[in-house]
């Protein structure tokens, strides 16, 4: 299975090089041919996409870049609507709020957008946790880890036309303008800074695909630092932010293979439960490629005043595409 593992590998590489730049190209084309047709409204940067409670501060941010044919002339205004969802049933009270309806907050006109660097309209939209709460009439006793709020976009354009999730191809949804036109930002508790972070030992709890270890080369515990923001509010060296309840590290997935194939992971601490994101990627592949992601029943657990440990229980293999997906779990322990 090494070997076969290590074959398939080496084939991805070389497959990915020569398909990569099809790709870019073909989607580069697509967009090109879309725009001509219509607009875009593309994130160039998502600012704050998480509402961590008990946090003055707390909003929902991003920058907008219009794009259209004759370089944003087109631009009449942009809607925008939000959405709560309560997914925490058994914390909190939200049968006075306006749940799962849309609510319509504001237009944005094009006199509102400013010259970017490229000559085209940009704006960054910013909505307060506090205004969020207000529009669908709740308060921050009424909220919890797991609740999230969305927020719709819809562009309007001089000639009538309009734009948004449900008439947006895939190439611009979710392709290489970025432009999805709805965003879902998760309502959370804080971590403080200087907790998760740091060295930890990490422990396979029960093994991973094929019996391996998921980081570990030789079973005996493998040391993983945890990365957070510096004390300019960025991923270090990066001009990157991480969310307040996000950490970072760099592992090799299945060590023992002998791939060397470091990825940088992230982890999720969400009140309680700590988590890998779906479709994180390992840089192994029997087929298309192996990702790991958060487990499909019972979540990993942290106590946000004792970081000293916390267990992480993730689905590998998660797609199936090497056999099957597991749930595997695995101990960190503060070194």
């Amino acid at each position: 299975m090494k070997n076969i593992l290590k074959f398939a590998f080496a084939g991805a590489i070389l497959f990915g090089m020569a398909s990569c730049e099809d790709d870019e190209q073909n989607t580069t084309d697509l967009v090109q041919e879309t725009v001509e047709r219509g607009a875009v409204l593309r994130t160039v940067s998502l600012i704050s996409n998480s509402l961590p409670i008990g946090v003055p501060t707390a909003e929902f941010s991003v920058l907008l870049e219009e794009q259209d044919a004759f370089g944003g002339d087109l631009l009449e205004s942009v809607d925008v609507e939000i959405l709560f969802t309560d997914g925490s049933d058994d914390v909190g009270d939200s049968s006075n709020g306006i749940v799962g309806e849309r609510v319509f907050v504001r237009n944005i006109p094009a006199s509102d957008f400013e010259d970017g660097p490229f000559g085209l309209p940009r704006h960054t939209l910013t909505l307060p946790l506090t205004e969020l709460l207000s529009l669908v009439n709740l308060t921050d006793e009424d909220i919890f880890g797991g609740d999230s709020f969305s927020t719709f976009l819809t562009l309007n354009l001089t000639d009538g036309r309009v734009f948004n999730a449900e008439n947006a191809g895939g190439v611009i949804t979710g392709g290489f303008f970025a432009s999805p036109f709805q965003y879902l930002t998760p309502v959370v508790c804080p971590v403080n800074d200087d907790t998760f972070s740091g060295d930890y030992l990490v422990e396979q709890l029960t093994p991973s695909i094929f019996g391996y270890d998921t980081f570990d080369p030789d079973g005996g515990g493998v040391i993983l630092t945890l990365i957070e923001n510096d004390e300019d509010g960025f991923i270090p060296g990066t001009e990157t932010v991480l969310e307040d309840t996000q950490r970072l590290f760099d592992a090799d997935y299945l060590a023992a293979l002998g791939f060397g194939n470091t990825r940088t992971f992230t982890l999720n601490f969400i009140c309680g439960e700590v988590s890998i994101p779906t479709g994180s990627t390992t840089g192994v592949q029997c087929s298309a490629g192996i990702t790991i992601g958060p487990p499909t029943d019972v979540f990993g657990t942290y106590d946000f005043q004792d970081d000293t440990s916390f267990v992480l229980i993730i689905t590998d293999d998660e797609t199936g595409d090497c056999g099957g997906a597991i749930q595997t779990s695995l101990s960190f322990t503060k070194q």
